[in-house]
């Protein structure tokens, strides 16, 4: 962040889960993959089984830590676990995001678009240990590209249940570096690209959701009635 300085007091303050809460500083702020790199590291150098995600505004259910560790313990396969999330802003819950849940239909939607929310994933510290961390060449997409790594090598899942609410605002990547992410998205599905005729079709999406302004997808997908948009 380059806002004022956190108010490491106050947090501690406010801090009512268990276990110690931590403060990382980078001397510059070189982009969210490298602070995302330097929390990693940090986990993976303190021995933690498990990494969960969360961005600055969002909230968790009280519960969301315990039922997705339970969920991986129960299936010690799955190395990436998500959820379905509710997408809020000032004006409150704007709409709730239900991403597929079986690895099966996880692949099929990665082949489209990115099948997990970031600020609802837990992984297993294991899985980093051998794919490595947030890859530093797709910026504004290193999730998609990350999260394409573990659904290629291991199972992954998403819960039905909403355990995440995110903030929905323009001045968020996904809004803010939209065509820088929407170029990355199409540079990630190219790496994965596998030549059936609904890659093909997925790929020209891609391209056409680059191509267009926002306002325009936004009012195609309402037409179409898609819940969701880019």
């Amino acid at each position: 962040s380059v806002r004022a300085p956190l108010d490491e007091a106050l947090c501690r303050a406010a801090w009512q889960a268990q276990g110690k809460l931590k403060f990382y500083y980078l001397p510059h702020n070189c982009g969210i993959e490298y602070a995302l790199n330097t929390g990693l590291e940090a986990i993976v150098a303190a021995g933690y089984e498990f990494v969960a995600r969360l961005d600055c505004d969002d909230l968790c259910v009280s519960d969301r830590i315990a039922r997705q560790m339970a969920f991986l313990d129960q299936y010690p396969e799955v190395y990436l676990l998500g959820s379905a999330v509710t997408f809020f802003d000032a004006s409150g819950d704007r709409f709730t995001l239900n991403q597929p849940q079986t690895h099966e239909q996880i692949v099929q939607q990665m082949h489209k678009d990115n099948a997990f929310t970031h600020p609802s994933v837990m992984f297993r510290t294991a899985g980093v240990r051998e794919i490595g961390l947030y890859p530093l060449d797709c910026k504004a997409a290193e999730d998609f590209a990350y999260f394409w790594a573990f659904v290629a090598r291991y199972q992954t899942a998403n819960l039905f249940e909403v355990l995440t609410r995110s903030e929905y605002n323009d001045s968020g990547i996904s809004m803010s570096r939209r065509r820088q992410q929407q170029a990355m998205r199409i540079k990630i599905l190219a790496r994965y690209f596998d030549w059936r005729p609904q890659s093909m079709l997925n790929m020209g999406k891609a391209a056409a959701s680059f191509a267009l302004p926002v306002s325009f997808t936004r009012k195609i997908k309402r037409l179409l009635g898609v819940g969701t948009w880019n």
